[in-house]
């Protein structure tokens, strides 16, 4: 007979805590917290953290990340300043290690770890640090990814279009109004204006930053984080009456059928269930709000999520 080696995870995810960091001494009003070396399960290729905190007027955090290759670490990479009206990204970063696009740390070479550091200031502390990170030597399984969980679930959600909307970027805001559903329908009512004000990333000039979409959903009833899924299986922990997922998918024509854009190379899309071999959605990018609400099949939206783009995704939930 033979045996078919066990399916791995093509990506990893690991949350921490303030318990899991050291704090050195106060220098200027800076409280550095910085985390023991994390070895991951697998070499990796990309690297995406996230963050939950609070903090008073004048209160902001420093998120920064190194990673080990090869048993030497790089420098530290600035993924973001984060302060209750104002978050921003740094200009671009590049080692020979590798570089940091926008929110998402791209290796030139495989690393076996990684470790981060937050420096804040003012009445600002950290309560969440999520990690994701993709294998080096990425497979796709399209069997296994793209099995869903048993039976039917399906959440209830008020559909918003981006397209409806009079904004003159309402084709570059799916991220936002992907969050904005999720928490409406989690009980946290919000305002979409409020949303796009408070993720905007004014260095970047987009809306999408994926660390300031889930720290702007971090709160008293909310957590927020970005993770990797490696099969639509695991949707059964993630998409339940207290929790969401928003899937980042690409596609080109005629891969995702009944798709509300014909191709894209990026686009968040909130997942509200599966049914019936396929995946239900609340797809921002419709024409109208009446036709948000939609079911992709699950092979293709398998394929546009999980293989195009590793499986990418918000997490909201409550607390």
């Amino acid at each position: 007979m033979v045996q078919h080696a066990p399916w791995r995870p093509p990506v990893f995810n690991n949350l921490h805590s303030p318990a899991d960091c050291k704090r050195e001494p106060s220098a200027d009003g800076i409280q550095t917290a910085l985390s023991a070396p994390i070895l991951s399960p697998f070499p990796f290729s990309s690297l995406v953290l996230s963050a939950n905190f609070q903090a008073g007027e004048g209160g902001s955090l420093l998120l920064e990340v190194q990673v080990q290759a090869a048993d030497q670490w790089s420098e530290f990479y600035k993924l973001g300043l984060l302060s209750p009206h104002i978050k921003t990204s740094f200009p671009a970063q590049q080692t020979a290690f590798g570089h940091l696009e926008t929110d998402e740390l791209v290796l030139a070479k495989p690393a076996s770890g990684y470790r981060f550091r937050i420096k804040s200031s003012g009445a600002a502390q950290w309560y969440g640090i999520a990690a994701c990170g993709v294998r080096s030597s990425f497979e796709y399984d399209e069997k296994t990814a793209s099995r869903l969980p048993p039976g039917s679930f399906e959440k209830e959600i008020c559909p918003i279009s981006q397209m409806e909307l009079k904004h003159p970027d309402r084709r570059r805001v799916c991220s936002p109004v992907s969050v904005c559903m999720m928490l409406n329908a989690l009980g946290r009512k919000v305002e979409l204006a409020e949303v796009l004000q408070r993720v905007f990333d004014p260095t970047a000039n987009i809306y999408g930053n994926w660390m300031f979409n889930m720290a702007y959903a971090g709160s008293d009833e909310t957590a927020g984080y970005v993770r990797r899924f490696g099969a639509l299986s695991e949707l059964k922990d993630f998409v339940t009456p207290d929790s969401l997922v928003a899937a980042s998918v690409a596609y080109e024509r005629g891969e995702l059928p009944g798709a509300a854009m014909d191709h894209t190379a990026g686009h968040l899309l909130v997942i509200r269930g599966w049914k019936d071999g396929r995946v239900l959605v609340a797809d921002p990018a419709a024409s109208q709000k009446e036709t948000v609400l939609r079911a992709y099949p699950a092979r293709e939206f398998a394929n546009a999520w999980l293989n195009h783009k590793k499986g990418a995704a918000y997490v909201v939930r409550r607390k």
